[in-house]
């Protein structure tokens, strides 16, 4: 059976397998890392691996695509006492179960198995997030692989990995990036409830928190760390778009005793966080006119403001409140289709959108708190100002006083 051995400097070694002991060495002359253990003999990382690479492929050399190491032994930061970590990838199809995790001297060794499709997830971090998961395909030194076509395939995937902070994949890392806010969100909600629980709760609802918001930041900023999330916490500097204080913010809530001041600093470091990713948005073209977006919907308009006088009428305050939102709800939305630039953003608050109020439409949701004859006449202004301002876009009221009249637009 042919295999192909690599070399950390990726020189190819082809070697035949005849399902022994295989006396080859994956490290270069001289950079062999021996871990000191107190009172124990040097460990050499890499003679373990051997160990358990060779047995691997001469048992399994068909149903295994690769094995590869990652972390500070690919990086060249191994210190004493530094682990490996390495995986290897079934081939398709195949399930060799050859993984181990163990101690040796007290040294971690970690052997795990990563299939194709979790790679790709890793390298674009659509598993295990964006922020921490594409460093291990980026770092992935082979030990073995089967073929040369194993070898192209990972170097796809770092390269697929890496393009994806070049400024082309601007706007949906950001996209991505928002999408993980409702997470971040969630999670705030959580912190809240956990504040009426145990100082445990809080702290692991924190540490949570935490993590979702550094996911954010690094998609919408296009970076990723290459260790562990303690290490990256020293790093905030390679966020060049990051909320105020955020050092300082993240410290609190980390280690602060003080509840209410992590719930504080909780809250702060959140709106940091969505203005930066609010602010981030880049600008988009329209994508709709206005005569295309609100043909035939005056008709639907006009009945939900007469279901919001109705309320108002019958002084129901809560159909009121509800009828005030889905107008101004619906009208909000679908004029930021019709606009251009950064004003009309994925996460803008509906007060920061400003076309609504351009177009000169009462904030009935805002007057939905008062008296309700106040709420009634501005429904009554919005109405009158919403048939002015779609009828100078040459929009059709699609209005018949008769049924003549819509009998003549059918012929």
């Amino acid at each position: 059976m042919a295999v192909v051995l690599c070399f950390p400097d990726l020189r190819w070694v082809p070697f035949v397998c005849l399902k022994q002991s295989l006396p080859w060495v994956v490290t270069r002359a001289g950079e062999r890392m021996l871990v000191e253990q107190e009172g124990d003999a040097m460990v050499d990382v890499f003679e373990v691996a051997d160990l358990l690479v060779s047995q691997a492929v001469a048992n399994y050399g068909d149903e295994v695509d690769l094995i590869a190491y990652y972390g500070s032994q690919a990086r060249g930061e191994a210190q004493s006492g530094s682990d490996l970590d390495f995986f290897y990838t079934p081939a398709e199809g195949k399930n060799p179960l050859i993984g181990r995790t163990f101690l040796l001297n007290e040294l971690l060794f970690d052997f795990w198995a990563l299939r194709w499709e979790t790679l790709e997830g890793f390298a674009t971090g659509t598993t295990r997030g964006w922020a921490f998961a594409p460093a291990l395909v980026r770092q992935a030194t082979p030990l073995y692989v089967r073929s040369p076509d194993q070898a192209d395939r990972l170097a796809a995937l770092q390269h697929q990995s890496l393009a994806l902070e070049a400024p082309e994949y601007r706007s949906a890392m950001i996209s991505r990036a928002q999408e993980t806010f409702s997470r971040v969100l969630e999670q705030l909600g959580s912190l809240r409830l956990a504040a009426q629980g145990s100082r445990t709760d809080v702290c692991s609802a924190a540490w949570k928190l935490l993590g979702s918001i550094w996911e954010c930041l690094a998609l919408s900023n296009q970076v990723t760390f290459e260790r562990g999330f303690h290490r990256a916490l020293a790093e905030t500097e390679r966020f060049a778009k990051r909320p105020p204080e955020l050092d300082r913010l993240l410290n609190i809530i980390s280690t602060s005793p003080d509840v209410n001041q992590v719930l504080q600093a909780a809250d702060e470091l959140v709106t940091g966080v969505y203005h930066t990713l609010r602010d981030s948005e880049p600008a988009r073209p329209a994508s709709v006119s206005i005569r295309e977006q609100f043909a035939e919907v005056y008709p639907e308009m006009k009945d939900i403001v007469r279901k919001l006088l109705t309320a108002c009428e019958a002084g129901d305050r809560v159909a009121a409140s509800l009828e005030a939102h889905s107008l101004q709800d619906h009208i909000t939305s679908m004029l930021a289709d019709t606009q251009s630039g950064v004003a009309q953003r994925r996460l803008a608050l509906r007060k920061e959108q400003s076309t609504y109020d351009q177009a000169g439409f009462p904030d009935l949701m805002a007057l939905s708190f008062g008296p309700l004859d106040v709420l009634a006449d501005a429904a009554r202004l919005f109405d009158e100002r919403l048939r002015d301002w779609l009828g100078k876009h040459g929009v059709d009221l699609c209005e018949f006083a008769t049924l003549e009249e819509l009998r003549s637009t059918l012929d």
